[in-house]
């Protein structure tokens, strides 16, 4: 009988133990790969809001993806790590943007919560970047019109429980006026856009309608009515320019 040499079968025999530990590791990864998925998290659903800016206003209208499955997930480190690159990628979102006495623009773009501005949407010559607060389930950011000029948005999530009352204000000091556009949703939270105070902040009270709103450089009250669609008050912005003050007056349906 031939006697074969010690070492060849150690070495025979430690490469049958390699080869069965990487086979054993890579069906245990193969099982793993296909077992889940990590499904998007973010912002889910369609939102409603208004954009104002120095060329025109309107109601604006996002909607995002109800879920976005990343990769399968594996015990592998490197395949963890895709996984969470994934579950926090960017995802589509799609929106209009129906202008007031106007027409209808077609918007596209995509969120990403990893990214600085989260939100970047385009179509028709308008431009929309921003970000999300989840606190009161808002996005808000500027936006750029086809002329060049500048403006800003917001919207609140739950669009069908949302209301968007489209309006102005005058000045009472001779300044002029300008949009005057509120956003209320369903948790009472009031937010808008006016053309020379931007971003616009405030509480609705629902049992009297009372609202208060603040801004960079000033203040507002006044009443807002859901069930009739209107609502008026007045304004005080003594840190904007040489000061102003006057009146504001919305509804539903002036958008």
């Amino acid at each position: 009988m031939k006697t074969t040499p010690y070492h060849t079968v150690s070495w025979r025999l430690g490469s049958l133990t390699g080869l069965f530990a990487v086979t054993l590791v890579l069906a245990t990864a193969g099982c793993g790969g296909s077992s889940s998925t990590s499904p998007y998290t973010g912002p889910t659903g369609t939102f409603k809001g208004t954009l104002v800016g120095e060329s025109g206003s309107g109601v604006l209208t996002l909607s995002f993806p109800a879920s976005s499955a990343s990769r399968s997930v594996s015990p592998s480190r490197f395949a963890l790590v895709r996984e969470a690159e994934a579950a926090s990628g960017p995802v589509t979102v799609t929106g209009t943007l129906v202008l007031t006495g106007g027409s209808t623009i077609q918007l596209t773009g995509t969120y990403n919560a990893s990214a600085e501005p989260q939100l970047v949407l385009a179509g028709g010559g308008y431009g929309l970047t921003g970000d999300y607060t989840s606190t009161n389930g808002q996005f808000s950011g500027s936006s750029t019109f086809p002329d060049g000029k500048s403006g800003m948005w917001t919207v609140s999530a739950d669009a069908a429980t949302v209301y968007v009352f489209c309006g102005t204000y005058t000045s009472t000091q001779g300044n002029g006026g300008g949009t005057w556009n509120l956003v209320l949703d369903k948790n009472n939270n009031l937010s808008g856009v006016a053309t020379a105070a931007g971003q616009l902040q405030g509480t609705f009270s629902p049992g009297s309608g009372a609202i208060t709103v603040t801004y960079t450089g000033g203040t507002a009250s006044g009443t807002l009515n859901p069930t009739t669609g209107g609502g008026s008050g007045s304004y005080s912005a003594p840190n904007i320019g040489e000061g102003d003050a006057g009146n504001w007056t919305a509804n539903t349906g002036g958008c």
